[in-house]
């Protein structure tokens, strides 16, 4: 099962099996995410500078990166247009004046001393996103999300040995900060999930946590069920995937926990994932507004985005996978084919053309796509935009199924050949591979006559309404079914069995 399936049918707001484990249910946690997704751009944030992932260390580092002298920030007009395409997706308010902040500390891959950040006017606030459907759906307030630019990256290659490399430093990040509306480790991690979808999907972030592009902090507090109030928080910092994020949430709240429960205290501070130990480790004290000196940003005027821009921007935004996930299953496809399809890339308009081709029972479509195709490119790690097997040539082979010129299972002979090199049309590769049906009735009749001349023993038994000699099912259709299965062996399974079960019956009533 994919990683968003497993997000989206697993996941319950409300989690009352996540309740009924924090002591029978005494305890509700509650969590708030603030997610840092890296702007997809060929530049970053504030300066000219290429982002490339993996490049050789400190080789896309600008002056203004660096932090030297006299350099001065210029807005990357796409990292705008990439939060205003998010914000939209985000059901927030866009702010058309927001303003940028230094946010000041001190670590050794920032160079200047402090990130550029909007603690004040962000771009966008007060959204929402849902995720989910049906009885395991579940909405979470979005605060704010906002523009600033990211660190470098420290290398600690010994115990007293650090690097830096740069090429991170400057790269656009949006920031998207959640209301505390979360309650469990694996509702966190499915609202992520949504968000990567949604991000890939708009094109604004690759959402890959494995490379550092998008990394997650959680804020975790416990309380007595039932109370308003909110417990002592702590920070888990730069999760960088789902199944960690799960992992560390649930951890932590049962940590806090037992902590209250033996009579200490929880303390107000910044934690890190263990990945290897399964646990949060303090790494220090938390933070406020005031130790990181907020002050407006003296070389930046405030961004001005007018309703023209927004207009602009939100006509061009494309179907999001919460609304495709329920247009395919509006259709006729299955829940799960319907998020499979969505999930994989390029999919939802393989299928599409394939209903605009030559419309049939959405279902079947999917099946196809999901059970047959996606196995083959599987193998061959081919995306499906890059598929042997475009849209026109799937739907000929199904014409042939849906006509009756070849059965199912030779269908699927055809699509392994289609999908390796050969690219023929379908009708040729069946032609050539001898699978056609057998659907000329006389010589099927033919057939048939000889099957029940050669088994009178069993036409007696099926005519008695008996059967002791063909066991896997008892009465007249088993038996009816063993003749079937002997037809289709003496024409090596070309025959068509629609119309071989209709020649048997006609005859075996006489």
């Amino acid at each position: 099962m994919t990683s968003l399936r497993r997000a989206i049918l697993a996941a319950a707001p409300g989690s009352r099996r996540w309740l009924a484990s924090t002591s029978a249910g005494k305890w509700e946690a509650v969590v708030g995410l603030e997610i840092h997704a890296q702007i997809a751009a060929e530049s970053k944030m504030f300066s000219t500078a290429p982002l490339v992932f993996a490049a050789a260390p400190n080789s896309q580092v600008s002056f203004w990166d660096a932090a030297l002298p006299g350099t001065l920030p210029a807005i990357n007009a796409r990292c705008v247009e990439a939060g205003v395409k998010t914000a939209l997706a985000l059901n927030t308010t866009i702010n058309r004046v927001s303003e940028f902040d230094r946010k000041h500390y001190f670590y050794c891959d920032l160079p200047s001393g402090y990130q550029i950040t909007q603690q004040r006017l962000p771009l966008a606030e007060h959204g929402f996103l849902e995720y989910g459907f049906g009885q395991k759906s579940g909405r979470v307030t979005i605060a704010r999300l906002h523009l600033e630019h990211d660190s470098g990256k420290s290398l600690h290659t010994a115990p007293s040995v650090t690097l830096v490399d740069l090429n991170r430093a400057g790269a656009g990040l949006m920031e998207i900060v959640t209301e505390p509306d979360l309650h469990s480790g694996e509702q966190a991690a499915s609202f992520v999930h949504t968000l990567i979808e949604i991000l890939k999907t708009l094109g604004t972030c690759d959402g890959r946590l494995e490379e550092g592009s998008l990394r997650v902090d959680a804020n975790i507090s416990v309380r007595p069920t039932g109370s308003v109030a909110f417990g002592a928080r702590c920070e888990v910092k730069n999760i960088n995937g789902l199944r960690f994020l799960s992992k560390a949430i649930d951890y932590e709240i049962g940590r806090q926990i037992a902590l209250i429960e033996s009579g200490q205290a929880v303390a107000v501070e910044t934690r890190t994932f263990d990945a290897g130990a399964n646990k949060t480790l303090a790494m220090r004290a938390k933070g406020g507004a005031a130790d990181y000196r907020y002050m407006p940003e003296p070389d930046l005027p405030p961004l001005r985005i007018s309703a023209e821009q927004i207009a602009a921007i939100r006509a061009t935004q494309p179907e999001l996978p919460r609304a495709q996930v329920s247009r395919l299953a509006a259709s006729g496809v299955a829940l799960k084919d319907s998020i499979t399809l969505v999930e994989e890339p390029g999919a939802v308009a393989y299928f599409d053309e394939c209903q605009r081709i030559a419309p049939r029972p959405a279902q079947a479509v999917a099946s196809w796509i999901v059970s047959e195709l996606f196995g083959h490119l599987k193998v061959s790690n081919t995306p499906v935009a890059a598929s042997p097997v475009q849209p026109a040539r799937l739907c000929g082979l199904l014409d042939l199924v849906d006509r009756g010129e070849v059965s199912g299972r030779a269908a699927k002979e055809i699509l392994e050949s289609m999908c390796g090199d050969d690219a023929r049309e379908p009708a040729a590769i069946a032609d050539a591979k001898g699978l056609r049906q057998l659907s000329d009735e006389q010589a099927l009749a033919a057939v048939c006559d000889a099957i029940l001349q050669a088994n009178a023993d069993k036409v007696a038994a099926y005519r008695k309404g008996k059967s002791t000699i063909y066991p896997l099912t008892l009465g007249k259709t088993g038996l009816l079914g063993f003749f079937v299965a002997q037809v289709m062996a003496k024409t090596g399974g070309r025959a068509n069995p629609q119309t071989t079960s209709r020649l048997l019956g006609e005859r075996l009533g006489k």
